[in-house]
């Protein structure tokens, strides 16, 4: 032992310390996250099509664009704030975010509501096997994204992992049920209020408890 414990004190716990990676920047994370969601969608809509008239409807905002809009604003809002809530010091861009992601899941199910509404008494019947299809198709599609935002949430220093994992979860099936929407050629009133305008909320339901787990894994490896 020196004659100066200080020295020898941090010394010691200097001794333990492991080189740790640094993060890669919140813009190239999102852009991977964005770009991972895009060649999904191209291939999506390579496979199954775009809607017939998939463009007209975006000149209609009480149609089924509106439910495409609301959808994509609310998915990109969702993975913004998931991304900003794994770093501290970007509070505002967390609050942002999520502020987005909860306009835009509003608007997709005010748009579904108002075009149920709209249409015949029929209109209200039971869930059939088309909207637990495009239910399903937006949650598939969102999966790379929702997984991609929760291991950097898991690696960087998330300071509320719960809602980092329910952004996550309603971001990523929202950006996943934009994509539902812009493929199906179904225009029946509950069919896009069930099988598309509700995609965020049940998301955040089904992903949310598994991302968190995934986020509190990805800690414990970074810790050990």
């Amino acid at each position: 032992m020196s004659a100066d414990p200080t020295r020898d004190l941090v010394r010691e716990l200097a001794s333990d310390l492991t080189p740790v990676k640094p993060l890669p920047r919140l813009r190239f994370v999102a852009a991977a996250v964005l770009l991972a969601w895009l060649a999904i969608a191209l291939l999506s809509v390579a496979l199954k099509g775009l809607a017939p008239d998939f463009f007209g409807t975006l000149a209609r905002p009480l149609s089924a664009g509106g439910i495409f809009a609301g959808l994509l604003l609310g998915g990109l809002g969702g993975a913004l704030g998931a991304l900003a809530l794994a770093i501290p010091g970007r509070e505002r861009l967390a609050h942002g975010g999520l502020a987005l992601c909860a306009a835009g899941s509003a608007l997709a199910i005010a748009v579904g509501l108002a075009i149920v509404a709209r249409g015949a008494p029929a209109a209200w019947r039971p869930p059939v096997a088309g909207d637990l299809a495009c239910l399903l198709l937006g949650l598939a599609v969102g999966i790379v994204p929702a997984l991609s935002l929760a291991w950097f949430g898991g690696r960087a220093a998330p300071f509320r992992p719960l809602t980092l994992a329910l952004a996550a979860a309603a971001g990523a099936a929202a950006l996943g049920g934009s994509v539902a929407q812009a493929c199906c050629a179904v225009g029946e009133p509950m069919h896009l209020l069930l099988g598309h305008a509700l995609v965020p909320a049940l998301g955040a339901f089904a992903l949310a408890l598994p991302l968190l787990l995934a986020i509190r894994g990805s800690e414990r490896r970074q810790s050990s």
